[in-house]
């Protein structure tokens, strides 16, 4: 299929995908994921614009066209045979400079997706017949076990993504760079000597969320070893609720 790790956004036309995608990516670029994005769009688009040089070149006749600059370049290819098959579209990518490659659309191709429901559209939800669904965002509470996130909840998401993506990580013996994730705190994280880090233990919640306790705050009978680092703000404790940024430990893993 493709070396790079996908992740799909599925959905019914007019659920949102790409403006949830907008809204999340800055999130998971945040954390040190690097991004691409392979969307599924309508057979008659076109980035070329009439009167572009590069569209004159293409109306001449030619079938590819590389307009490139110092910033940035684009190859524009007729394909009068038909859509590319979906492998072809994913070696486009450089996998080289990508942690994660979302994928907008081709829901019915098999990788992992995360599906987006509204009941408003009134269209049936795809994950009951599709494996590959791995989880859901719905403005209606659905009966699944799948981990579920409302429209609203774009951190939890992030969340979920990157708790993924770092258990991934964690079977590729590729290096890395480590991930910067957001969890909540399950108890009070006392910081006296203002350390910047301290062991904690990372684990998610029924819906898929992220949460976090200092490992010295399990009884010496129940001790698991910390598999993660907890980033601590310059004060001196983090209130329970609170947000707080955590580095997984390598091999640490998540239950």
């Amino acid at each position: 299929m493709s070396p790079l790790p996908l992740l799909g956004f599925v959905a019914w036309s007019g659920t949102g995908k790409t403006t949830l995608l907008e809204c999340l990516i800055p999130r998971l670029v945040a954390r040190g994921l690097r991004l691409g994005v392979l969307k599924h769009t309508h057979h008659a688009f076109d980035i070329d614009q009439p009167g572009k040089d590069s569209h004159r070149l293409r109306q001449a006749g030619a079938a590819q066209v590389m307009a490139a600059s110092s910033l940035r370049h684009a190859l524009i290819q007729e394909t009068p045979g038909g859509e590319p098959p979906f492998e072809a579209l994913l070696a486009r990518f450089d996998a080289s400079a990508l942690d994660l490659l979302l994928v907008e659309g081709f829901k019915y191709r098999r990788f992992p997706k995360v599906e987006l429901h509204r009941a408003a559209l009134g269209r049936p939800l795809l994950f009951p017949d599709d494996p590959d669904i791995i989880a859901l965002v719905s403005d209606a509470p659905q009966a699944t076990t799948l981990p579920r996130f409302a429209f609203d909840e774009l951190d939890a998401i992030a969340d979920f993504v990157c708790a993924r993506q770092s258990r991934l990580d964690a079977h590729d013996p590729s290096p890395v760079p480590p991930l910067r994730l957001l969890a909540r705190a399950l108890e009070a994280i006392p910081n006296p000597a203002r350390e910047a880090c301290l062991p904690g233990y990372l684990s998610q919640d029924a819906d898929g969320h992220l949460q976090v306790r200092p490992a010295s705050g399990f009884m010496p009978s129940a001790l698991l070893p910390a598999n993660c680092l907890i980033e601590l703000p310059a004060r001196a404790a983090i209130s329970p609720g609170e947000r707080v940024r955590i580095r997984p430990l390598p091999g640490g893993g998540l239950p």
